[in-house]
């Protein structure tokens, strides 16, 4: 379902944002794309106040607006203090201005009250104007009939996407990674070695149906706690192997990686793990001992679940991967973080994605995937068009 929002001035678009967002932006300038009326991609960028920095923000922002083919684009700040806003949000101007972007409005919102710096008519008074009220603005009664609130703060998104660790749990379950020892990031499943063998291999049929019941995203499937601490251990290091985690990433995000249609084995495999997933389409698969009884599950799976469907089923394969993080020691959850980040990024969802691959590199920073999708997502790269992807689309004033 896509939310249609036409907020009628900046004043009832810098209440909208939240709503857009899915929480409120604190101190930071947003800046949003226009398409003509219709509002577009929505940028939140953290208040700077370095020159160099600002400009770089900016030129980013701009070159990512001109990318999006914004015929105009709207730039809201929100600060604590006056003048906190400024040095961004003119930077803001000049890249708009360097990029031929028209600026449509430019405004800043401070302690519930809103002014355009750039407007010397008495209609912006110093003090600025009282923000309307939420429930006056029509534009967020399209988010509140949605079920969509917007939480406090991006930290509060932080505490809902990555819950806290079950340490307890998660010092069992590392005692069994510390016997698996390092997998070969070199062996693929079903493949033959290419190195030393693989741990995770020694038990390969089991992994693959754990696999199965992980992502399984049916109210009666096994609770992920339910997992025994070696289940838990050798489906986290099966994702070293970055074949097969580039082969779960293809199957699980259609059209993410065309690579997994042509990558033999492991794509039959990641098609069998996946196969309660009802949103992944047929792989044409040549591997008939690995692929043997797919069609048939497949077609159970799906049957109940119409395609309006298929967006909730995909969030629950991600809060049940997201489980699984929180039973893993820290030291195994970036390759989970980066595989829930994925799927997050191929529905639309850029605030969990980020959130994902920052916590990620934060364990692991050398982790090269979550550091180049992090670099694609701060540009504003989209490279697929999932099909599942949903947004906000609206019209301005």
């Amino acid at each position: 379902m896509t939310t249609t929002v036409r907020p009628r001035n900046p004043a009832e678009l810098a209440v909208v944002l939240p709503y857009q967002l899915g929480y409120h932006p604190g101190p930071s300038v947003v800046v949003t794309v226009l398409h003509g009326k219709r509002l577009g991609l929505v940028q939140r960028h953290d208040l700077l106040s370095d020159p160099e920095d600002c400009r770089g923000a900016a030129g980013q922002a701009m070159a990512i607006a001109a990318r999006e083919s914004a015929t105009a684009v709207m730039v809201i700040a929100h600060e604590d203090r006056a003048g906190d806003s400024a040095p961004l949000s003119e930077a803001m101007l000049e890249a708009a201005t360097a990029e031929g972007i028209s600026v449509h409005d430019r405004v800043v919102v401070r302690d519930g009250r809103w002014y355009s710096p750039d407007c010397a008519q008495s209609c912006c008074p110093e003090e600025g104007q009282p923000l309307p009220r939420p429930e006056d603005v029509p534009a967020v009664a399209a988010f509140v009939h949605a079920g969509v609130a917007p939480l406090p703060s991006r930290a509060a998104i932080v505490e809902g996407v990555l819950p806290g660790r079950d340490e307890d749990r998660a010092r069992s379950v590392g005692l069994h990674l510390a016997a698996l020892g390092s997998p070969s990031s070199t062996r693929t499943f079903g493949g033959g070695p290419t190195g030393p063998p693989a741990s995770w291999l020694d038990r390969g049929e089991d992994v693959l149906a754990w696999w199965a019941q992980l992502l399984d995203p049916r109210p009666r499937a096994m609770a992920v706690t339910v997992f025994s601490d070696e289940a838990l251990a050798r489906v986290a290091t099966s994702l070293r192997d970055v074949v097969w985690r580039d082969a779960l990433l293809g199957v699980l995000c259609p059209g993410a990686m065309p690579m997994a249609e042509s990558c033999g084995a492991p794509a039959a495999a990641a098609v069998l793990a996946a196969r309660w997933c009802p949103w992944v389409p047929d792989v044409d698969i040549a591997v008939e001992d690995v692929a043997a009884g797919i069609d048939e599950e497949r077609a159970r799976a799906s049957a109940d679940v119409s395609p309006e469907r298929w967006h909730e089923e995909v969030l629950a394969v991600r809060s049940r991967l997201v489980e699984l993080s929180r039973l893993l020691p820290p030291e195994a959850t970036p390759p989970v973080l980066t595989l829930v980040a994925h799927l997050a990024w191929w529905v639309g969802d850029g605030t969990v994605a980020g959130i994902c691959l920052e916590r990620a590199l934060e364990i692991e920073p050398d982790h090269r995937l979550a550091e180049l999708m992090l670099r694609l997502l701060s540009a504003g790269v989209r490279p697929w068009a999932g099909a599942l992807r949903e947004g906000a689309s609206g019209e301005a004033a």
